[in-house]
């Protein structure tokens, strides 16, 4: 299991067989958003952010694999530890 979900200068990579652009990602999230409703009754929602995301599971797309998909470093890019 992931403790968080790749951010800037991160990415996802598969240890069993070097996968690094096929990711099958289940997560929970939850949001804070405006909801409007025209006077006809069709809904746009604005100003959607995320409070807290958790993935529930990572499977590699290639092997199947589940326990080992870690966060690894960009090549050549700051992590957002580093910035």
């Amino acid at each position: 299991m992931l403790d968080h979900l790749p951010g800037p200068g991160e990415r996802l990579r598969c240890a069993a067989c070097g996968n690094l652009t096929r990711f099958d990602v289940v997560t929970s999230r939850r949001t804070s958003g405006f909801w409007h409703y025209t006077v006809a009754g069709e809904l746009t929602v604005e100003e959607e952010r995320d409070m807290a995301v958790r993935a529930e599971e990572v499977r590699c797309r290639w092997c199947g694999s589940v326990g080992d998909v870690e966060v690894v470093p960009v090549i050549g890019e700051p992590t957002s530890a580093e910035r």
